[in-house]
């Protein structure tokens, strides 16, 4: 029993540093992988950036056009009209 209990506290201390070691080997990233990164990071963002931009004109011309539309066919009573509305004498 002390021997598998000896085993597995020697694995448990050799495993986790087995896997550091494959990790630790692992190529750094070059410059010029960190420079195309940080290139198509910007060109995302300024998609982002441009599509929100899009966006928030679509919404003012609908509202643009909205506004006229309604300063078009209201119905403002005629500055020439004197008697109220159904009145039988005008």
């Amino acid at each position: 029993m002390r021997i598998l209990v000896t085993a597995a506290t020697c694995l448990c201390l050799v495993l986790p540093l087995a896997a550091e070691a494959q990790t630790a080997r692992l190529p750094r990233k070059s410059v010029n992988e960190r420079q195309v990164e940080e290139i198509n990071r910007s060109i995302r963002q300024d998609q982002r950036l441009k599509s929100l931009e899009q966006q928030i004109q679509v919404e003012q011309n609908l509202m643009r056009q909205d506004i006229e539309r309604q300063r078009l066919f209201s119905t403002t009573p005629s500055p020439f009209r004197n008697c109220p509305v159904g009145a039988a004498g005008c």
